[in-house]
């Protein structure tokens, strides 16, 4: 099978011309007569390739001028367009194959889209694959030469810069010698301490943080949070949906090569999680609906077995799974057995779920995770963490399952998420915001945990120095 990228383009406005490499090369843009809030629009792209079963096909639809047509079109984009304002940072997030890569390559100019326009204002650096604009036969350092000279810096300009450079990435005298023998942690390393050294306008990432070791990554988030808040426009593509909540302001979903959601990260996250369940359960031969009408009248609340505490109906921001069971109350309680929405920090709590099934089903697994409000995963687990077993689960069983823990976390706003699946993952039944609580309390603290911190202090007198004690000496002398 032959791929190729020939087709109808149009470049029409394309304002954007850059070197393929980690770091797209230095434009600047002035768009006329418009107030300077946008910092990239993207306008209509589609990147079209043409796929040859064999080169033969290919070069007899080249002799012919196309009238002998031998070629199947696949479109990697299609029609995509937003906006991304100044000084905020986007967060592009798909399963594999949807056409993420090819929009930021799109996007730096190391790839010709077929239709659409791309407009930017300000100096762009970007990690697109690992390994692109670097020469393998070149040092590291020579390297540096080349990117920033591609970034429109002189060769004084870039010594200037290359302290900083080589304090960030921290390979020592690796980078005297050729890239070529590099590990992938130590070229991303470079490949970004030269981004953030050139002090871009706008920065793309494309999922390279995730070749470094954990040490490197939280560096670097600490640096693109710096950036943030220099004001710097981020655009970031990740797999990992705990990065897209802690760091974006906005996120963007594609899948098959269009854009299916953009909007707040929780609410597109929700929307991935549901087509990446789907393709679990289409993987494993089952297929993935949601159905809020599964069960039948024996299922009804009012027929579970009696309990103490009241049974909180779930109302979620967000349900999927295939219907193997169904979560029918989530609730969290104090030590009164008594539901409550407001959780002094380190208050004994319960979270009580009950989930019936309308399908026989060996060892499933029930748990809970709590957020906060940016959406940020605090803590989960499970049954299957703890240790738990059930066998097998019979058709019109409702199970009853309860979690007890100190709610030592810190004042602020949660929401939790439970969900009923199977040991390899495939969901019965996930509710995101199945409820939502407030964590009080009357001690000031940071962050989202409360650690019970004391504090003790001991005042002393400094000792002397021996320059000070070589003095009295001499003085008394």
């Amino acid at each position: 099978m032959i791929l190729s990228d020939e087709g109808p383009r149009n470049s029409r406005g394309l304002f954007v011309s850059v070197a393929g490499s980690w770091l797209a090369q230095t434009i600047s843009l002035r768009l006329h007569e418009q107030a300077m809030t946008t910092a990239l629009r993207v306008e209509n792209i589609s990147k079209q390739y043409r796929i040859y079963a064999t080169p033969a096909d290919r070069l007899k639809e080249s002799l012919t001028r196309g009238r002998m047509k031998r070629h199947k079109e696949f479109w990697a984009l299609k029609d995509i367009s937003f906006e991304i304002e100044k000084g905020t940072t986007t967060g592009i997030i798909g399963p594999n194959g949807s056409g993420k890569s090819t929009l930021l390559q799109v996007i730096t100019g190391t790839l010709e889209p077929t239709h659409g326009d791309v407009y930017y204002d300000g100096r762009i650096a970007a990690l697109l694959e690992l390994g692109a604009g670097f020469n393998p036969e070149f040092t590291g350092l020579e390297n540096c030469y080349l990117n920033a000279s591609l970034l429109g810096f002189s060769r004084r300009e870039t010594e200037v810069l290359l302290p900083e450079i080589e304090r960030f990435a921290e390979i020592g005298q690796f980078i005297h010698q050729p890239v070529k023998t590099y590990s992938s942690g130590m070229y991303v390393r470079l490949a970004f301490s030269i981004a953030i050294s050139a002090s871009p306008d706008i920065l793309i990432v494309d999922e390279a943080l995730a070749v470094g070791d954990a040490i490197f990554q939280h560096r670097c988030m600490r640096r693109i949070k710096q950036m943030q808040e220099s004001g710097v426009t981020i655009f970031f593509v990740s797999h990992d949906p705990n990065a897209i909540r802690a760091l974006c302001s906005r996120a963007i979903l594609l899948n098959g090569g269009q854009m299916i959601a953009d909007g707040d990260p929780p609410d597109v996250l929700n929307r991935y999680q549901k087509i990446i369940m789907a393709r679990e359960h289409a993987f494993a031969g089952e297929v993935a609906e949601t159905s809020e009408e599964s069960f039948a009248d024996d299922m009804q609340l009012q027929e579970l077995p009696t309990q103490e505490e009241e049974l909180i109906a779930p109302a979620p921001i967000f349900r999927h799974g295939d219907g193997t069971a169904r979560v029918l109350s989530v609730g969290l309680f104090d030590s009164s057995r008594q539901h409550v929405e407001f959780v002094e920090s380190g208050e004994p709590v319960t979270v009580r779920l009950h989930v019936a099934f309308e399908k026989d089903f060996a060892e499933p697994v029930f748990g809970f995770l709590i957020r906060n409000r940016h959406g940020v995963n605090i803590y989960g687990t499970n049954t299957e963490i703890q240790g738990l077993s059930f066998g097998e689960v019979k058709r019109g069983e409702v199970v009853e399952i309860t979690f007890r823990f100190e709610c030592w976390l810190a004042p602020d706003s949660y929401s939790i998420t439970a969900a009923a699946h199977s040991l390899d993952a495939i969901s019965f039944d996930w509710l995101d915001g199945a409820l939502f609580f407030r964590v009080i309390s009357g001690t000031k603290m940071e962050g989202v945990i409360n650690l019970k911190a004391t504090a003790a202090a001991r005042r002393s007198t400094a000792p002397a120095t021996r320059d000070h004690e070589l003095t009295q000496v001499l003085q008394a002398g």
